[in-house]
This record gives structure tokens, C-alpha cells and sequence, in this order.
């Protein structure tokens, strides 16, 4: 059997063969805080997409669409779940061609590619499967317009995976007093990551054609000075864990930093 691009991992090692391609991939190697909450993400997406090709829930593994995709790696996990054609998308021609150049393939059953691309401007005529879009819309000044675009692009029964920064969360809250402590400015973009509590996040796909499958959530705790603090100590693997599998609990899943939706596209008759 083939080997998995991804495998699950708590360490963060940079001697680890999977980080160390990270690092590269996503110049992170010296930025620890981001490497070690994208890691985690990237686990949790992981277990959902397992969970759910677990339980059947895609009906369908002909396409889908990594919103956001940044440098490419979520989409290559996205293709060894068996999907015949993944498309990434970003606005960041760099990103674009980081993702190109360590994803790209040409193979006819695991096809993927990557392409510029607002999402605010999808091709509604192109459906999907299955849509990720991660850390998308608190970066967009129209998040409804993409929540539309999504709507009208995932197919029949699909299932889409969007996942939001969580205002109501230890770990926003500690940075937000660290900055005025240190009177350090808050710049727009940590503003607009306060600006999506998880039952704002909630309502944002109540009112359109989706049935809300579940949530979850991953960083109870770790604000960034912790993670410097604790990172690279023996212990830190083992808490790092500790702290990802109780994120997952009700009702602590809701007090998260990354906060995660699962949606089924549901087709709701139309309206007298």
C-alpha cells in the first residue's frame, strides 16, 4: 500500500519528515506558533475527513474545491481520499505557484490543480463534491457572497468542511490583553479574526441550503507565548495532544481558537 502524504502528528518535529517538508513548503520553520496551530488544523481535518468517508457520508468522490488552498497541502490530503479532481484556489499568485510546484498532478484518476481565483467569483456552473475553506471569510469583506458561491457550486448531497477563527476562546482572549498590556496596536487583520464569535459562525449558514452536520474545534488553550514557552520540552508532545483531544468535547469545542463546520448540501424546495 501507498504511503500517505499526511500522517497525524503532535510533536511539531522539525526533524520529523513531514514538518520539515511543511517548513519548507510554508516558510514557517522559525514562525513556531503558526506551525504548530496549522499543524494541529491540519490533523483535524484529517480525522473529520476520515470520519466521514468512515460513515459513507460523500456520496460522491469525483471533484472538489480547496478554497483558499494557500501552498497546496490540504488539497493533496483532499486527493488521497480519492478524489479524482481537486482544483485549489487563492488570490496569492505566489501561494498559487508554491502550490503548483509541490502538488501539482497530472495523474488522470488524481488530478490536481491550482489556479488563481477570487472567491468571490466562482463559476456557479462547476459543481463539487466537496468544498474545504479554511480561514477564508474573516480575511473577505463579503463573507455572504462567498457562503452563496459555495451554496451554488456544491452538488447535491455534498459535503463541505468550513472552518472560521473563533472570538470566543482562551487563547484570542490572551493575545488581545498580551497587546494591551504591551501596547502593542491591534492591526485590522487580528481585528477582523474577533469578528467571528462561533454562533455568529453558526448563523452565517443557518439561513441558507445547508443542513449543519456538526462542529468541532481544535486549541482550547495554547495562546502563541505558550507554545514558544512549551515547544521543543519533552512534555510538549504529550500536552499538545492533551489539549487537542479535549477540544474536541461538548461543550468545549465551542470555546476553541479554530472553530469547524460540517455541511451537507440539502436541496429545500422553492418558495410559493
Amino acid at each position: 500500500m501507498k504511503k500517505m502524504f499526511y500522517v497525524i502528528d503532535f510533536a511539531c518535529d522539525d526533524n520529523e519528515e513531514l514538518q520539515s517538508k511543511l517548513n519548507i513548503i510554508y516558510n514557517y520553520k522559525n514562525d513556531i506558533t503558526t506551525k504548530i496551530m496549522h499543524r494541529n488544523r491540519m490533523n483535524l481535518f484529517f480525522l473529520l475527513l476520515s470520519k466521514l468517508k468512515e460513515k459513507n457520508s460523500i456520496k460522491s468522490y469525483d471533484s472538489a474545491i480547496d478554497i483558499g488552498c494557500n501552498s497546496g497541502a490540504y488539497s493533496k490530503i483532499i486527493s488521497e481520499f480519492g478524489f479524482k479532481y481537486v482544483l485549489g484556489i487563492d488570490i496569492d499568485e505566489g501561494l498559487i505557484e508554491n502550490a503548483n510546484r509541490h502538488f501539482r498532478s497530472d495523474d488522470n484518476d488524481k488530478k490536481i490543480e491550482f489556479k488563481i481565483m477570487d472567491a468571490k467569483n466562482l463559476d456557479s456552473e462547476q459543481k463539487f463534491n466537496f468544498i474545504l475553506c479554511t480561514e477564508v471569510l474573516e480575511h473577505t469583506d463579503d463573507p455572504s457572497r462567498i457562503i452563496k458561491n459555495i451554496e451554488k457550486i456544491l452538488s447535491s448531497d455534498g459535503i463541505a468542511i468550513i472552518t472560521l477563527p473563533n472570538k470566543i476562546s482562551l487563547p484570542y482572549l490572551i493575545d488581545f490583553l498580551l497587546k494591551k498590556v504591551r501596547n502593542i496596536s491591534i492591526d485590522q487583520d487580528f481585528k477582523r479574526h474577533l469578528d467571528y464569535p462561533f454562533y455568529k459562525s453558526i448563523k452565517l449558514f443557518k439561513n441558507n441550503n445547508f443542513m449543519i452536520l456538526g462542529v468541532d474545534g481544535t486549541n482550547l488553550f495554547f495562546s502563541g507565548s505558550i507554545l514558544r514557552f512549551l515547544y521543543g520540552r519533552s512534555i510538549f508532545p504529550f500536552l499538545n495532544k492533551i489539549n487537542f483531544d479535549i477540544s474536541r468535547y461538548w461543550p468545549l469545542k465551542y470555546f476553541t481558537k479554530f472553530f469547524f463546520i460540517i455541511l451537507r448540501k440539502q436541496n429545500l424546495p422553492l418558495k410559493s
